[in-house]
């Protein structure tokens, strides 16, 4: 399983942050995903970098983003320890609304 970190501007108005964590929801690659913070969202697939870029892009083409594969070990950052758990976790246990926050 793969682990992405989609970063997007929140305050595009196309699309707007709704519209993009339902597109995440609902893209057939998405196993499971987690918005840590405004224009954040984590995201697990065993897709690859290669499938899920095509699947993404033009959904996203109106506005600015990155789409980056996070490697377990290789990432540093100020986040709860339940993200990260969830982060390297390889079968994680679904997200729950307390883990996933109030935009999920």
């Amino acid at each position: 399983m793969f682990n992405y970190l989609l970063s997007y501007d929140p305050f595009s108005s196309d699309p707007t942050s709704e519209k993009l964590i339902e597109f995440v929801r609902s893209n057939t690659y998405t196993i499971q995903f987690l918005v840590p913070f405004a224009g954040t969202i984590f995201i697990k697939s065993h897709a690859s970098l290669r499938e899920l870029i095509p699947s993404y892009t033009p959904f996203l083409r109106p506005t600015r983003f990155t789409l980056t594969v996070l490697s377990p070990g290789l990432v540093s950052g100020l986040i709860p320890l339940d993200y990260w758990q969830w982060l390297n976790a390889e079968q994680p246990a679904p997200v729950t609304n307390a883990l996933a926050g109030p935009m999920l």
